[in-house]
């Protein structure tokens, strides 16, 4: 188990100094430095293009609704420090506004290819504690063990209701809660939001009748 996780393990906590907490209006949250991520890859496994490299797969633009997407999905290749050997692709795919409101990005894509490396390096565990704050590592467990001398050990609130999962949109990166996400995901394969939920439908009709 300790051997599946060492990368994981290596990789999961973020330093206070490369994250920074947002909130845009419509949603907050922390957004990880993405030259911590490059610098981590690199501690992990190498120099980018010999222990690890990217190769991008496609570059295109979705429109939902009144906003144009820029979409970047690609592989991620990372080379196991102990065996020499490559791993298999390591899939990840990101977005971000390439026009909305009559207003353009020059650097819609670059965002959308950081994004999409993000996905792929939370497929190895890299920036963990950000996406999964309630997961136990050794020392919460450390303090668990020692009997009441951690926040850890201490016995939930009876009346204290647990906190309710959130997702964010595919397209937009707005919240929504878990019955939302369920609800796009069996109908579109995708997790959005009502709105962009609404414009994939819109979308969709649009194929059928242009296939008529």
């Amino acid at each position: 188990m300790a051997e599946n996780l060492r990368f994981y393990e290596a990789g999961r906590t973020v330093p206070q100094e490369a994250t920074k907490q947002f909130n845009n209006g419509r949603f907050s949250g922390t957004d990880i430095n993405p030259m911590w991520r490059i610098k981590k890859l690199t501690e992990l496994f190498g120099p980018a293009g010999l222990g690890w490299y990217y190769e991008v797969l496609s570059e295109r633009s979705e429109v939902v609704g009144d906003t144009t997407m820029a979409i970047v999905d690609l592989h991620l290749y990372i080379k196991d420090p102990d065996s020499g050997e490559w791993s298999r692709p390591i899939f990840g795919t990101g977005g971000n506004v390439l026009l909305a409101k009559g207003r353009a990005s020059d650097e819609g894509y670059k965002m959308a290819l950081t994004d999409a490396l993000s996905v792929a390096c939370k497929a190895l565990g890299i920036g963990a504690d950000i996406y999964y704050s309630k997961d136990k590592t050794k020392y919460t467990a450390a303090e668990s063990g020692r009997g009441g001398t951690g926040t850890s050990s201490a016995s939930p609130s009876p009346t204290e209701a647990p906190a309710p999962t959130t997702y964010k949109c595919r397209r937009c990166g707005a919240e929504i809660d878990e019955s939302a996400a369920n609800v796009s995901y069996a109908e579109s394969k995708r997790i959005l939001c009502p709105e962009c939920l609404q414009a994939w439908r819109d979308w969709k009709a649009q194929q059928g009748q242009g296939g008529n």
